[in-house]
């Protein structure tokens, strides 16, 4: 009776006890562990109800029998003494989990002759896991097999001096207390990252790596192919004047004929916005004739009181006399117009009195030289007469075209100059067909047609981008199925061409690229020259050959980009009247 109640007190004492976490002590030898199991056995078989480590045991035992010192810093004494008892504690095997059996000694002869052949079992597999430097993963080490902490140790001897009293370390603190593993396994997550990180000696972070620099390798090929799928030409080259018109009427005593084309984009808009624009470009370029497209007014609106167009033109463009086409079948909608300038006759400057002459400051040199040279009705040795227009039309004369006001057509004596604003296609290109069989065709025989009596210029808004120079992006996928780059219009601007006649700018600058004079203000394209040339200058072969018989001569053709005010940006075309 009296061993029984001795047992049960030592029994709730130890449960007791076992709340207490030991971290790094010295154990008790074995000698202590079995003075105790002799003195009460029973006690010794209650232990495995609280925990399921002999090394534990040993450790509570301690704390019952012999008071430790507990050292927080893990000495490398401390260590190296508890790796000694934990590996001779290490030799039970797994089955010590279940509870519902006694397990032997560590004296008895059984568990002897099990550490012999468990010592004799780890010089086998140090032996053969050597020259194979296999490392076993770490998971096995946490639950702390002797096989997978035998293979760990082999897989890295050379760092068996530091990190093996880290290792035993955590051997020991299982033996302490159930509440270290899991700080096992917190400092066991940051070596597999690191590990995984650093090219270490295991395979699988080298396949891991492989695998990875083998995605970027494929990956930027493909890169590359997106890149060279397509042109993509925003460089704008430098351009040369070709004609200098003060060099030409000092020395051949010739006239140069400027003209300037500019889709304005809805005039009332451009005017807001920009309202000196017309008149600096006109002073700039000393321009003859200015042809607007896209005016987009109706004829009520230039004697509207409170938009006061006319007045505005009379005062910024007075000297020059307009002409304009409005598009009756669709308010809002298209419209050219051009305006000429006016030369000689005093009854045009007693019209405008005052503001004539106030006009008449922005083009003084050419005034001044015609002053200077002029003798009757002549600037040098030019007819006043030749810089005249013989006649105006704002039709075309067809009835299906003339309703959207998209020409005006001015007959000179040595030539014909007409101002157009061809049909766009439209988005979803529903009016691809109209122009390009019905529109195309119509216009080029009617030009064809006033091409018999004199030499024709026809200029303007063409809504088509001809060929890979014209486009900043040819090859892209979209362009086939977009207006002014289908496959259709081109062919049909090829027609036009190949029927005598000639692209100016093409022909005097052939090799120019990044010359736009179109940009998408949606898209804001502008700055990074993303852009399309729409605007052209098409002329017949005759005016392109420079003969002794011939009268008038195209010299130069040029774009000019840094004009703001529309989507579009003007164009000029110099032509030299000779003696």
């Amino acid at each position: 009776m009296f061993s029984f109640t001795t047992t049960i007190r030592k029994v709730l004492l130890i449960r007791s006890l076992l709340v207490v976490s030991t971290r790094t002590a010295a154990f008790p030898t074995s000698r202590v562990f079995n003075n105790l199991h002799q003195r009460s056995e029973s006690a010794f078989f209650a232990v495995p109800y609280c925990t399921s480590n002999n090394q534990l045991r040993i450790g509570q035992y301690q704390v019952l029998f012999k008071p430790v010192t507990v050292n927080t810093m893990r000495p490398k004494r401390a260590a190296s003494k508890m790796s000694a008892a934990a590996t001779a504690d290490d030799d039970v095997s797994n089955d010590d989990k279940d509870e519902s059996t006694p397990k032997p000694l560590k004296g008895s002869a059984a568990t002897t002759k099990k550490s012999k052949a468990v010592a004799t079992e780890k010089k086998e597999t140090k032996k053969k896991a050597a020259p194979k430097k296999k490392a076993s993963p770490k998971k096995k080490v946490v639950k702390g097999t002797e096989s997978s902490s035998d293979d760990d140790d082999d897989a890295k001897p050379k760092a068996k001096k530091k990190a093996s009293p880290k290792k035993q370390v955590a051997k020991g603190a299982e033996s302490s207390s159930d509440e270290e593993p899991p700080k096992t396994k917190k400092k066991a997550t940051p070596k597999k990252r690191k590990s995984k990180s650093t090219t270490s000696d295991s395979e699988d972070d080298d396949s891991s790596t492989t695998k990875t620099t083998k995605k970027k390798s494929s990956s930027s090929p493909k890169k590359k192919a997106k890149a060279a799928d397509h042109q993509r030409w925003t460089e704008r080259m430098p351009l040369t004047r070709l004609w200098n018109p003060e060099t030409a009427m000092t020395s051949k005593g010739s006239y140069t004929f400027t003209v300037i084309s500019w889709n304005v984009a809805g005039l009332r808009a451009f005017i807001k916005k920009q309202p000196d624009a017309l008149a600096n470009l006109a002073e700039r370029y000393q321009a003859d004739v200015i042809c607007l497209q896209e005016h987009k007014l109706q004829d009520v609106h230039l004697d509207d009181p409170k938009l006061k167009i006319r007045e505005h033109f009379e005062e910024k463009l007075g000297g020059f006399e307009s002409h304009w086409s409005y598009s009756t079948t669709k308010k809002g909608y298209s419209g050219t117009a051009m305006f000429i300038r006016k030369r000689g006759g005093g009854d045009d400057a007693s019209k405008k009195g005052k503001k004539q002459a106030k006009i008449g400051a922005f083009f003084t040199s050419k005034n001044k030289e015609g002053d200077e040279a002029a003798k009757g009705d002549s600037i040098g040795e030019i007819p006043v007469s030749h810089l005249q227009p013989l006649n105006v039309m704002t039709e075309l004369g067809l009835p299906k075209h003339d309703g959207e006001g998209r020409t005006v057509t001015a007959e000179f004596p040595l030539f014909h100059l007409t101002n157009v604003y061809v049909p766009n296609s439209g988005q979803k290109l529903d009016r691809l067909g109209y122009r390009t069989e019905e529109w195309d065709t119509d216009f080029l025989n009617k030009m064809q047609q006033l091409e018999k009596g004199k030499p024709v210029i026809w200029l303007g808004d063409l809504n088509v981008a001809h060929n890979e120079k014209d486009t900043w992006n040819e090859g892209a996928k979209h362009l086939v199925k977009s207006a002014g780059t289908t496959p259709q219009e081109r062919a049909s601007f090829d027609r036009q061409l190949g029927a005598g006649f000639v692209d100016a700018f093409r022909h005097l600058h052939q090799d120019a690229m990044g010359h736009y004079s179109y940009w998408s203000q949606r898209a804001g394209n502008r700055e990074p020259n993303k852009g399309l040339r729409l605007d052209y200058f098409i002329c017949s072969k005759d005016l392109m050959e420079d003969d002794d018989d011939r009268k008038v001569v195209v010299r130069d053709s040029y774009i000019v980009p840094d004009q703001l005010g529309s989507d579009h940006c003007p164009i000029v075309l110099e032509i030299e009247m000779k003696k």
